[in-house]
């Protein structure tokens, strides 16, 4: 009997989860389908799955959606990688319809606490996990007097929003910074502090941000798939650069790990990390869902969106899972590059 597996929305991997649960479903000879849904016509990313829906803009509309086609199409579980608050507030319902449900946690309290880095980095201080020191700042006045009186040291320092993805807002301050920095050479993240605080006096308002010291590195961000706090596989990305090295152990895999426990993850999460000068893995932030640079991982013959898919499906057990990972994992060093498909009509929607 074919199991069929819904991947609703997400913000950067979607395509990539669905090749990878392909991939695994035709080598392995599993009968499983992928439905996918977006809220916009995105072909490159639906016409990857075997079925496509377009899912409702609003939220009130989303969950007769959502019951109306697991009654439909005997969806079997259901993965969201965006609306993760509204998908666990709703958990109930949903998987009352007979479909389970992964958005990356197993309540709402966690994703909030994920979401405030500076609230996270002082609940995994708690937990006896080493994490980046961070301050949290509600002000100009605030952010200049600290500028002048780092509560870190002499060491350089850096600042980000609160809250926030894909690293948005993240600026290294560097008093050799020329004026025009941040506008010719934006890649870089640095910024003069006395342009920058000129910026924030001229906001309408500050929104939160949380001030760090800057480490060296190098960053690691790790992918795991995840039960319940239980890690069952991890493959670690090591940035160098334009280059990823990928691993299955170390220190910042390790930390990774002891990270997704004490959030007690549930899914494909994402933990990020960075060396601080006397080459301490610190933890940065955790992200519950699975990161942009998923994909990558299958490169070193571990498929996280494969695993997870067949575990969800009830194909294979937790300890399966443990000695795949354990077992197909090679070292690689991987590049990423620009990629083009072409644009062509969905020939798997479903009306």
């Amino acid at each position: 009997m074919t199991m069929n597996i819904w991947l609703m929305e997400g913000l950067s991997s979607q395509r990539d989860i669905i090749q990878g649960i392909s991939a695994l479903a035709k080598t392995s000879q599993q009968p499983i389908s992928v439905f996918a849904s977006h809220r916009h016509q995105r072909n490159e990313i639906l016409s990857q799955a075997d079925f496509a829906l377009i899912e409702p803009a609003e939220d009130e509309q989303r969950l007769a959606f959502i019951l109306s086609q697991v009654r439909q199409h005997g969806i079997r579980t259901i993965h969201t990688g965006r609306n993760a608050r509204w998908f666990e507030s709703h958990r109930d319902e949903i998987e009352a319809s007979g479909a389970s449900l992964t958005t990356g946690a197993t309540r709402v309290a966690m994703l909030d606490l994920a979401d405030d880095k500076v609230r996270f980095a002082q609940a995994m201080e708690q937990h006896g996990l080493p994490v980046v020191p961070s301050v949290r700042v509600d002000s100009t006045a605030q952010l200049r007097q600290m500028l002048r009186d780092s509560p870190f040291g002499d060491v350089p320092l850096c600042v980000k929003p609160v809250t926030g993805i894909y690293g948005m807002g993240f600026w290294r301050f560097d008093e050799s910074a020329s004026p025009m920095a941040a506008f010719t050479h934006p890649d870089s993240r640095r910024v003069h502090p006395h342009f920058y605080l000129q910026a924030l006096d001229a906001a309408d308002r500050v929104e939160p941000l949380v001030l760090m010291p800057w480490l060296p590195g190098p960053e690691y961000s790790v992918d795991m798939l995840v039960e319940k706090g239980t890690v069952l596989a991890a493959v670690a990305r090591r940035k160098e650069g334009a280059l990823q090295r990928l691993e299955n152990s170390g220190e910042a895999w390790e930390l990774a790990r002891a990270c997704a426990q004490a959030m007690e993850a549930d899914g494909l999460v994402n933990v990020q990390t960075r060396h601080d000068a006397r080459g301490r893995p610190l933890l940065l932030e955790i992200n519950m869902r699975p990161s942009g640079g998923i994909g990558y991982t299958r490169l070193s013959g571990v498929n996280l969106p494969g695993l997870f898919a067949m575990r969800r499906l009830g194909l294979i057990t937790a300890q399966q899972v443990q000695d795949s990972a354990d077992r197909d994992f090679s070292p690689a060093t991987v590049r990423s590059i620009t990629d083009v498909v072409q644009h062509q009509p969905l020939t798997n929607l479903i009306p």
